[in-house]
């Protein structure tokens, strides 16, 4: 799936910083935000900035089932899956930035620069955000899908070094963000079962390991945090230590015998 905007170069800069105003005097919606929530409301055939027990949900599909999209943090989500899951399916959708587009304009939208950003996420950076709602990923009303994505991240050029509204920069420096869009969807990842989370760990794991052992077989820094998670959800559990490192052992996808960690 790709997305590319149908605008000439300077009506698209334009349209970017007056989408940029209204949203930020509204909902603060980015571009991506906007854009994934148009496309899953078309193939789900809903009805978007719908309120359902008193909160606003992005999407609540023909088939009376709720569709989140969160660009940001999922701890946000936690008051509102715990309110939702009793009653409602909820599908959560978030998307992984694998390749990133920076593009620097002056305030006249004249380009300054336009350049791949070096960072980049792999499908097990979702695990960082996943300890937040742990105890919702087992949960039969609950789909997560992940995609991975690129994004065009835009930035405006300042005359001077600048400090954020949040005053979260430690430097100040002559530029700001100033929104992100979606430019391609390359893949999508759907965890709805024990199943699906578990095959993420390699075949060629043995049956009792540390998680130095499983690093060295997965790509990615974040493989203590996955395996942290997946200890809270109870589809991995601990055998056992080797020195100071724990050995653990994968539990089976139909192995009831030992409820998720609270």
């Amino acid at each position: 799936m790709g997305f590319q905007p149908k605008l000439k170069k300077g009506l698209y800069f334009l349209s970017i910083h007056l989408y940029s105003f209204i949203m930020i005097n509204t909902y603060a919606e980015s571009q991506l935000h906007h854009t994934l929530k148009n496309l899953y409301a078309e193939a789900s055939q809903g009805m978007v900035e719908q309120e359902v027990a008193g909160k606003i949900c992005d999407i609540v599909a023909k088939d009376g089932s709720i569709i989140e999209i969160q660009t940001g943090s999922l701890s946000k989500l936690h008051g509102k899956l715990g309110l939702l899951l009793p009653h409602y399916k909820v599908k959560v959708v978030y998307p992984l930035v694998v390749r990133k587009t920076i593009e620097t304009r002056k305030k006249d939208g004249t380009l300054v620069s336009c350049r791949k950003s070096p960072k980049k996420q792999c499908l097990l950076d979702m695990f960082c955000e996943l300890t937040a709602i742990f105890p919702y990923l087992l949960d039969k009303n609950f789909i997560l899908e992940v995609l991975e994505v690129s994004v065009v991240e835009h930035r405006i050029k300042e005359a001077a070094p600048v400090q954020l509204a949040n005053k979260s920069r430690r430097f100040k420096r002559d530029w700001y963000k100033e929104d992100k869009s979606l430019k391609e969807i390359h893949a999508t990842h759907q965890f709805a079962c024990k199943k699906d989370y578990l095959e993420l760990l390699p075949k060629e794991l043995p049956e009792t390991f540390t998680i130095k052992e499983a690093s060295s077989l997965l790509k990615g820094r974040n493989v203590p945090r996955m395996l942290w998670v997946l200890r809270k959800m109870g589809l991995v559990e601990q055998v056992g230590k080797q020195g100071r490192s724990l050995v653990l052992k994968k539990r089976e996808a139909d192995d009831e015998s030992s409820p998720p960690l609270k």
